[in-house]
């Protein structure tokens, strides 16, 4: 039998890794887009409980009893209810309370069919317990009660004192949730497979004709590319072509030009794969960091607080009368102005890390020595290209402060006092 030359042992060889490479890329890519979807939704369900949480009046929440269902409050905290039920894409909404026993129930649910009565226990998750203790969370698992299977999002409702009054909860169909989720890897996999298709022909093409000149191998290495830049632009549909493999003869040196071609289609790879790692934690319209990056923030902060090492401080924004700005000049302004927010809290906290963790709703973390950030905070107060910024900000006290969600939460209370202010002063401006 007759002996393989080196070069064709070395072609075989890389025709094999080339082909293990794409099989790692379509592990690596359906991982990371199986990440950012669940992300992105978890995301949506917490800005809905958050919003319907932020609209609610925790004193009131606090003292309602079944027995007061008639009163103006009740009313207008099932009314509130009912809008988000009525207008977003969940399956239903409500509010909870826990008891000193640890279990919680129904307080008001606007379900018209069947509604939670008021004191009957709700299933118990670690998400509800931990938003029970002031801090917002989504399922990750999820369970099953007597309306269905559901992964749930619940957001704490604060008193004038601080403290927990009371929950809103949002259940969001566990068979959308998982459907979600499905379609997005099934797509990625489609996508993939092609991409191996194309490897796996190209590879048994090469390793049947190694005999042939390289251009042949040239041609087949570009079907593999066409492959990939498929795959490319799928994840980025404005991402330049990237440059095909010319047609070489007579080169005394085929390997290293082979070589060349499939380091250029790593790098590529790589530049790709880095992309969508980076758009699970960028905000697509400002370019500063998203709420999931602020949330591992966040969790580096708390490990930091638990070490002892924490020094920090929290700024919150909120832009005042967006949809006002939409409604009279259109979304694209409303989308300007936002910009230009993100421009303002850059240009005045260089030295922090600005997030936008809602539509309107901004966060800039300093830490280490900030110094004195008053007059950073007047500037940005005003009106800026116009638009006006509520602002509160806290800085983190070893001594009374155990995460960072209770700085946050002082820093919120400052900016909706602020925003109470704005509007009692700026009421025809709003109305404009």
């Amino acid at each position: 039998m007759k002996r393989l030359n080196p070069t064709a042992r070395s072609l075989i060889l890389i025709c094999v890794l080339l082909g293990a490479a794409n099989i790692l890329l379509a592990g690596v890519l359906i991982n990371d887009s199986r990440r950012a979807i669940r992300e992105q939704i978890e995301n949506r369900m917490l800005d809905v409980a958050n919003t319907a949480a932020a609209m609610l009046n925790g004193d009131e929440l606090r003292v309602l009893r079944a027995e007061n269902r008639d009163t103006p409050a009740y009313k207008n905290t099932l009314d509130i209810l009912s809008r988000f039920e009525q207008n977003i894409e969940l399956a239903y909404i409500y509010c909870v309370r826990a008891m000193p026993d640890g279990a919680f129930i129904f307080t008001i649910d606007p379900d018209p069919e069947s509604p939670g009565a008021f004191g009957d226990h709700i299933a118990t998750t670690d998400a509800l317990v931990g938003a029970g203790l002031g801090t917002p969370g989504v399922d990750r698992e999820a369970y099953t009660d007597q309306w269905g299977r559901f992964y749930s999002a619940y957001s704490p409702v604060f008193d004038s004192e601080g403290q927990v009054s009371g929950i809103v909860a949002v259940d969001f169909s566990a068979d959308w949730y998982d459907a979600q989720i499905s379609h997005q890897i099934s797509i990625s996999l489609r996508i993939s497979g092609l991409s191996l298709i194309a490897a796996a022909a190209a590879i048994t093409l090469i390793v049947m004709r190694y005999r042939r000149r390289f251009s042949h191998l040239f041609r087949e290495m570009n079907l593999v590319s066409d492959g990939i830049e498929t795959l490319v632009h799928e994840i980025s549909p404005g991402a330049p072509e990237a440059p095909r493999a010319a047609e070489e003869t007579g080169s005394s040196d085929e390997i290293e030009r082979l070589g060349g071609r499939i380091h250029a289609l790593q790098e590529r790879l790589s530049e790709e794969i880095a992309l969508v790692r980076s758009r699970a934690y960028i905000d697509g319209l400002t370019g500063l960091g998203n709420r999931a990056a602020y949330e591992e923030h966040i969790h580096r902060l708390n490990d930091a607080i638990r070490d002892g090492t924490a020094t920090f401080a929290i700024a919150v924004f909120d832009l005042n009368g967006l949809k006002d700005i939409n409604d009279r000049f259109g979304h694209e302004r409303g989308d300007e102005v936002i910009r230009a927010v993100a421009h303002s809290l850059r240009e005045g906290f260089t030295e922090g890390h600005p997030y936008r963790i809602g539509g309107d709703e901004f966060a800039v973390i300093l830490e280490g020595s900030f110094g004195d950030i008053t007059e950073r905070m007047e500037r940005l107060h005003g009106d800026q290209d116009g638009f006006f910024l509520s602002e509160g900000f806290a800085a983190f006290d070893p001594a009374s402060d155990t995460d960072c969600h209770m700085v946050f939460n002082r820093a919120d209370k400052l900016m909706y006092e602020d925003k109470r202010q704005y509007y009692l002063t700026h009421g025809d401006r709003r109305r404009r």
